[in-house]
């Protein structure tokens, strides 16, 4: 079967397939929707393919990033990916960083390309699937306070950025990067949603979305005090954005490592519940 580069005749038919999936890849979706007006994204930053199957009828689509990350989605009858593909995306640039997706899409395209991954990280994708309860949160710090805050907060939260990037994100034997977090956190701060729980005016924990898709919002970046753990302070930063999501009229997404026991009580609390699995490969 074809797979041809995106183009505006196919949006719609591309819009269709992702639309019951969007769940595991808001962060493809995000690329395709400014403030909800849809469009073909520029190819200065990333160039979508899609493979066709007859006229308006999509069965697969891998969003690929100039910065080498790679967003597969194909349908569950037909889990694979050509050779062709790999072919197209390769041509266009070779750069390979990561695949994200859900696992079987991941797998499918890891399997047409030329490097073996260095690494793979496992998750649970989770959605909210009830309305989040009120608990009640007895232990909270006194004093605390959450609210949203923009680009202008980034040296205020690069401290606890880094305690979250040097706990969760940096894989083995990789170097934390001052700068690289400063322009990210601020790139954050700019296009997501940003909650910070402070105590005096410290910033004690934080958490944000990560992409916003047209149907759903992406959660990441949840980090505590190791201090403060177990009291209420992430269930508490959870409610508040599930709330601002809800405002938005989307429904909320998250993919938790499958070992992470407290974070999977936390999110189970509140509604969550695991959909699919989802991964993460890295290539160096």
């Amino acid at each position: 079967m074809p797979w041809v580069r995106l183009s505006e005749e196919r949006l719609d038919p591309l819009l269709r397939f992702l639309g019951p999936r969007e769940s595991g890849c808001v962060a493809f979706t995000e690329r395709l929707h400014t403030n909800r007006r849809l469009h073909v994204p520029s190819r200065r930053h990333c160039q979508v393919i899609v493979r066709e199957e007859r006229a308006e009828t999509i069965t697969g689509a891998i969003l690929q990033g100039l910065n080498g990350v790679f967003y597969p989605v194909l349908d569950p009858a037909r889990p694979c990916v050509e050779q062709e593909a790999a072919a197209r995306l390769l041509g266009v640039s070779r750069r390979l960083f990561s695949i994200l997706g859900r696992s079987v899409d991941v797998t499918a395209l890891e399997a047409v390309l030329p490097r073996r991954p260095s690494q793979q990280l496992d998750y649970h994708l989770m959605s909210q699937s009830d309305p989040p309860p009120e608990p009640a949160l007895p232990r909270l710090p006194r004093g605390m306070v959450i609210r949203e805050v923009g680009e202008e907060a980034a040296r205020h939260l690069f401290d606890i950025q880094k305690k979250y990037e040097i706990e969760e994100v940096l894989l083995p034997g990789s170097t934390f990067s001052p700068g690289a977090t400063l322009e990210h956190l601020k790139q954050t701060l700019r296009d997501q949603i940003v909650l910070v729980a402070e105590v005096e005016g410290v910033p004690v924990g934080k958490v944000n979305t990560n992409a916003r898709g047209i149907f759903y919002d992406q959660v990441g970046g949840m980090f505590t005090e190791r201090s403060l753990r177990s009291r209420g302070v992430g269930t508490a930063l959870m409610l508040r954005l599930l709330q601002r999501i809800a405002a938005d009229r989307k429904t909320a997404t998250l993919f938790v490592k499958k070992d992470n026991v407290a974070a999977l009580r936390l999110y189970a609390g509140i509604g969550f519940s695991v959909e699919d699995e989802f991964r993460i490969t890295y290539y160096r």
